[in-house]
């Protein structure tokens, strides 16, 4: 089997492969079009980031049933687009093929995953605030 050093890692590859097994990068040379390729991994994070709700990432990797109803439903009231959102920050988010996002990153992904938790700790700090500001009102 004839073999070939995947360009990204340097790692032994067959020389057919599309991807490396090692590094899960996409060999880019003439025997690939870039039509068939999934789309990258950022631009659909920051797509869902800014215009999940109306499921503009689900167009853009070529979902359009999914990417209607999400603009329907805005996002299925947020709760669907941010489940989206959660499926690529972890690479877990496949387009109209069921291929995986390429090019992506776990320490881009667990970044925006983890930010994306600040306005829900910030929002149950505030009820908790808010609780114990009218108990102890009424303990006085």
């Amino acid at each position: 089997m004839e073999m070939k050093k995947c360009p990204h890692c340097g790692a032994n590859i067959a020389a057919d492969a599309e991807r490396c097994y090692v590094c899960k990068q996409w060999i880019s040379d003439g025997n690939i079009v870039t039509s068939d390729k999934p789309q990258e991994f950022l631009p659909v994070l920051l797509f869902e980031y800014f215009w999940g709700v109306f499921g503009i990432h689900r167009f853009f990797t070529g979902n359009i049933p999914i990417g209607v109803a999400q603009l329907l439903t805005f996002g299925g009231c947020g709760i669907w687009a941010y489940i989206d959102f959660i499926m690529i920050c972890f690479n877990k988010f496949k387009d109209a093929q069921g291929r995986l996002l390429r090019n992506y990153s776990p320490n881009i992904g667990i970044t925006a995953f983890v930010i994306s938790l600040i306005p829900f700790v910030l929002a149950i700090f505030l009820v908790i605030a808010v609780f114990m500001a009218v108990f102890l009102a009424e303990v006085k």
